[in-house]
């Protein structure tokens, strides 16, 4: 079993960033293998991975169901008002050569996509010159 644990700390506040990972139909916008994920009830999704854990705006903790073994956590740490510590913990039996920088590149993945959607709100509230 191979293991990887990576952080980074994203420019948002720590319920944005937590929503934004909670909506795993949107898992394939930063796990780019994922091609689509829909979801068939509270914990268990299309990609055949089940929900173990889930604490609002702290941790998601999940494991797969079949296709081999895979587990991960992804923890959120608050940093001030503004910024989230993302921790990404992957424990798989697949791909162990390449697991650590897979892991790196989904966390980057995910970082710019909250920060560039932060970023798209503040835009077109600047442009209708309201607050949405």
């Amino acid at each position: 079993m191979n293991a990887s644990c990576k952080k980074t700390v994203v420019n948002a506040p720590v319920t944005k960033v937590y929503e934004q990972w909670a909506r795993i139909e949107d898992l394939p916008k930063f796990i780019t293998p994922l091609r689509n994920v829909r979801r068939i009830d509270d914990t268990h999704f299309s990609f055949v991975f089940h929900i173990i854990l889930q604490i609002p705006d702290r941790r998601i903790a999940w494991r797969t169901l079949s296709n081999g073994f895979m587990s991960g956590a992804v923890c959120f740490e608050p940093r001030s008002n503004q910024r989230t510590e993302v921790t990404l913990k992957v424990r798989s039996v697949f791909d162990p050569a390449n697991l650590s920088c897979r892991v790196e590149e989904y966390l980057l993945n995910f970082k710019q996509l909250v920060e560039n959607e932060k970023l798209q709100v503040s835009n077109h509230q600047n442009e209708t010159g309201k607050t949405l």
